[in-house]
């Protein structure tokens, strides 16, 4: 399973887990093709968009699959994955020369890429999809907007479990709880999110009130029914919303809020940082929805919870900017306090940071040797001049002979590490490197580098 792991998309990555986790609850041992596809309806809602503009009936799809899944009982020679899964994914990597295989491309190697597959009644649903979508063309899979995040993330803080535990009781305990959890930006309040989700058993529903348009245009349902109890309602989670972010759509008559919070008999949620406007704007939104606002601060972020976000995000970051990211670098980032403060939300912009600079580095070289090649072109196109007015040339030859000089010395680590394979390996080296550049950009702020505290 770990070998064709590393060839999946970060998406279908987490759908191979989900399918993985499913199976150990039913009892069986091996991975199927059935297994995989629902885990990747349920872990991909981008599919389930796409197909409903296709013509195609999610619930026929899903029960064409469902009576076509078996239960492996018996591992056999085959593994994790069966046979048939295996033979799958193998005819996809023979079919695709991409560094990964996403939805797009596996589901049109099953329509008509896979002979196995051709009798099967949930292949003839898909065969209704005519094209399939490059990744190449469309930049990836967008999210979908019900979703805090892409990729799962593992809690390990037991204060982040902690309150996730806390807020559940009361969003599910209470049907007008009004909670805000209150956090600075980049303090993981969205990671933190994930591990709260799943344990609200009434039921959840993301919105983010500023994409009014794309809120109106989603076919889920905002209300249950007119008949439905006030305990059904589920619970409207308002991330990156602040108090007074709240009370300023409100205010607006036009605005879907002024008129979604009013009728919402259900709990809702807020995350969104502090500031001095918060008071006064949560003593209206109590007025404003006859509910009592409960505020509960987000803990800090440990180095081990800064370990986990980060390497939930690390397929995603790599793939994006085409690096590895090495196992030191991540245990340096994650134990970085300063000049972060161990946030996760700033600690994964730094990486993304570094891994885009090593992209460029690798494709053009350092800024030396680029500035060294500038005037080099400078030199040539001066020395073009010269010779067509027939003036002396030796001392333009001369200066090219130095610029090459200098600009071998300052590519030599450049070849180096092409040399020894690491051109593309972000190590600690490049986090270092990449702090310094946002030292000279803080205005006189001295910040230091950060205290190696490696978590491995």
């Amino acid at each position: 399973m770990d070998d064709w792991q590393g060839c999946l998309a970060p998406q279908c990555q987490n759908a191979l887990q989900r399918a993985r986790d499913s199976i150990a609850r039913r009892g069986g041992y091996a991975i199927t093709v059935e297994d995989f596809l629902l885990a990747l309806l349920d872990a991909e809602p981008a599919i389930a968009g796409f197909l409903r503009g296709r013509g195609v009936d999610l619930d026929e799809l899903v029960r064409t699959v469902q009576c076509e899944q078996p239960i492996v009982t018996e591992v056999g020679g085959e593994g994790l994955l069966s046979a048939q899964l295996q033979y799958w994914f193998a005819r996809a990597r023979e079919l695709s020369e991409a560094p990964w295989l996403d939805w797009p491309f596996l589901l049109r190697v099953l329509v008509a890429g896979a002979e196995r597959f051709q009798g099967k009644a949930y292949v003839a649903v898909l065969e209704q999809v005519a094209q399939w979508p490059e990744i190449a063309e469309s930049g990836g899979t967008a999210p979908d907007p019900d979703l805090p995040g892409e990729s799962p993330i593992v809690i390990t803080d037991s204060t982040w479990l902690g309150l996730a535990e806390d807020v559940s009781v009361t969003l599910s305990a209470v049907a007008d709880s009004l909670v805000w959890v209150r956090g600075a930006r980049g303090s993981g309040k969205s990671s933190w999110l994930q591990a709260l989700l799943p344990s609200l058993d009434i039921g959840f529903l993301v919105l983010d009130l500023r994409r009014e348009d794309e809120v109106m245009a989603c076919d889920r349902p905002v209300f249950p029914g007119e008949a439905c109890e006030r305990q059904r309602y589920p619970v409207l989670v308002l991330d990156n919303t602040t108090p007074a972010d709240l009370v300023a759509l409100m205010s607006r008559d036009s605005h879907l809020a002024s008129h979604l919070l009013p009728g919402h008999q259900g709990p809702i949620l807020l995350l969104g940082p502090d500031g001095p406007e918060q008071g006064a704007a949560g003593r209206h939104l109590e007025r404003l929805l006859g509910r009592t606002l409960e505020v509960v601060n987000m803990p800090g972020s440990s180095a081990g919870q800064n370990l986990a976000i980060l390497t939930a995000h690390q397929a995603a970051i790599e793939k994006r900017w085409n690096v590895e990211l090495t196992g030191t670098a991540i245990g340096y980032a994650a134990g970085a306090r300063r000049p972060f403060g161990g946030s996760p939300g700033l600690m994964l912009r730094w990486v993304e940071r570094a891994a885009a600079r090593l992209s460029l580095y690798a494709s053009r070289g350092s800024l030396a040797g680029q500035a060294i090649a500038g005037k080099v072109d400078t030199l040539r196109r001066q020395t073009l001049v010269a010779m067509a007015r027939q003036h002396p040339l030796a001392d333009y030859e001369q200066a090219l002979e130095q610029l090459a000089i200098e600009r071998a010395a300052a590519e030599v680590d450049w070849h180096e590490r092409k040399a020894a394979g690491t051109l593309r390996r972000l190590t600690v080296n490049d986090l270092r490197y990449e702090l310094e550049r946002f030292e000279s950009g803080a205005e006189g702020q001295g910040a230091a580098v950060p205290t190696l505290e490696v978590v491995c």
